[in-house]
């Protein structure tokens, strides 16, 4: 029934029924399309093929941790190492494609996806947010659809299509990208979960990337392979072996690249026109950020965008694992940056912020004057966590000293709770600060810092320090 044909029954409804009839015809018109009580009945029957793609992946996976540390030796955060440890474990046991699917989407921190008897109320509004905000991605939004391998409790069946409140999630994601980068013939995700982003990327109908490039460790790369190869038999995939590799020819057919961290010099030849990372790098140690923040500037790619954890308080840092990512090198330009976009606090109580940047030439970035001037124009708005977040970008131009103290103190007059990034601006300043500076703000800086200790003291810490 057409939107168009709604609004008459209801304008007509309205002026002829007896008052006592007029509100049940509004409730019938109001039903949503997304009801609970099309929520899948009991599992997909499995192919009996599964064992397969389960052990061409574990060869994969086998190879690759046997093969040399080429980039980096540093483990990963102790949460995520644990993560590991996990999946290395459970991986020999799983039985068909399926159980390692829904092993992925339940046991691992992926993501958030939810049974539908907890968010089907919101889907309604969660496609009609995306819409409202990306309006000539209606179509798409109206017709896309999960993977039907995922776990049954999550799915619901509408319009002969599978909808699962993480679905729209990766929507707003891939969307907040396609509406403002111009090219996506080359996309790399560093992080990619079990796969779920790459096959949106790879089946919208806007604008598909000829080649999709999955950064990850080992065994996060074994379920998307499994993923990826059950939900698209006919797509080309290729795992990366040896640093010094050849990578395929993709001007064919649309290819997947799974690339190991540690085999990651195997893609200095490609040129990505957008590097995408969502909801990961908070949870990354600060060496980590460090590391891929330097990738970022030597790698031949134009943009980058993310959606990560902003302005989380200092005293409930949950899974954050450093005090300020992304912070990228002062060669990008942020385009684009919105804290807590209306649609994630559809999905998370957790703050965002939504980044995208580019890649700018040598010799263009701002002049020690121009980051000043930046700082003043915003010294008449209120200290919120927007403006912090725009803030942390001027410290991240090169700030000095004097505008990372007036903006810490602000921050500690002006915004409650306390959020983390504050943390960082206060190691910053003990780094930075000159004799003279220390010597004139020395004392207050130290009643902060040692303020900040007793909150993080007293408040829930994640399982690692930063």
């Amino acid at each position: 029934m057409s939107n168009q044909l709604l609004r008459r029954i209801k304008v007509i409804g309205e002026s002829l029924c007896p008052p006592l009839l007029a509100p049940s015809i509004k409730r019938i018109i109001r039903t949503t399309p997304y009801a609970r009580s099309r929520m899948r009945q009991g599992p997909l029957t499995q192919e009996p093929c599964g064992g397969r793609l389960l052990e061409e992946a574990w060869q994969h996976l086998t190879a690759a941790n046997a093969a040399p540390r080429g980039v980096s030796g540093m483990p990963a955060s102790p949460r995520w190492e644990a993560l590991l440890a996990r999946m290395r474990q459970e991986i020999c046991f799983l039985g068909s494609e399926l159980d390692a699917i829904h092993f992925a989407q339940s046991r691992l921190d992926f993501d958030h996806r939810e049974p539908v008897e907890f968010s089907w109320q919101l889907y309604k509004l969660h496609e009609q947010t995306l819409a409202a905000q990306f309006p000539s991605f209606a179509g798409w939004f109206a017709q896309m659809s999960d993977s039907p391998f995922s776990r049954p409790e999550t799915l619901l069946r509408c319009g002969g299509r599978w909808i699962s409140n993480v679905l729209f999630y990766h929507a707003r994601v891939i969307s907040g990208a396609l509406a403002h980068v111009p090219k996506v013939d080359v996309v790399c995700e560093i992080g990619g979960g079990y796969g779920a982003p790459a096959r949106l990327w790879l089946t919208n109908t806007i604008r598909r990337p000829r080649t999709y490039v999955i950064i990850d460790f080992p065994e996060s790369l074994f379920f998307s392979e499994v993923f990826l190869r059950k939900n698209m038999p006919d797509l080309a995939v290729h795992y990366v072996s040896d640093a010094k590799g050849k990578l395929p020819d993709s001007s064919a057919q649309q290819t997947v690249i799974l690339c190991p961290i540690h085999l990651l010099e195997a893609l200095t030849p490609l040129h990505f026109d957008l590097v995408v990372n969502t909801g990961s790098m908070q949870e990354m140690t600060g060496d980590w950020i460090t590391f891929w923040m330097g990738w970022l500037s030597r790698q031949n790619c134009r943009w980058f965008y993310s959606m990560n954890y902003f302005g989380q308080p200092l005293g409930d840092l949950m899974e954050s694992g450093n005090m300020w990512s992304p912070r990228l090198n002062p060669d990008w330009i942020i385009r684009r940056q919105e804290f807590d976009p209306s649609f994630m606090r559809q999905q998370t109580e957790r703050h965002y912020a939504e980044l995208l940047a580019e890649k700018t030439p040598p010799g263009s970035q701002p002049t020690p004057e121009q980051i000043r001037l930046r700082y003043q124009i915003s010294s008449h708005r209120l200290m919120d966590l927007q403006l912090l977040l725009e803030i942390m970008d001027i410290v991240r131009l090169g700030a000095d000293v004097e505008i990372i103290w007036d903006a810490l103190r602000r921050i500690v007059a002006e915004i409650h709770p306390v959020p983390k990034e504050a943390y960082y601006l206060v190691d910053l300043l003990r780094q930075k600060g000159s004799v003279q500076f220390l010597g004139q703000h020395g004392t207050e800086l130290a009643a902060i810092a040692a303020q900040f200790e007793t909150i993080r003291a007293k408040g829930r810490e994640n399982t690692h320090s930063p």
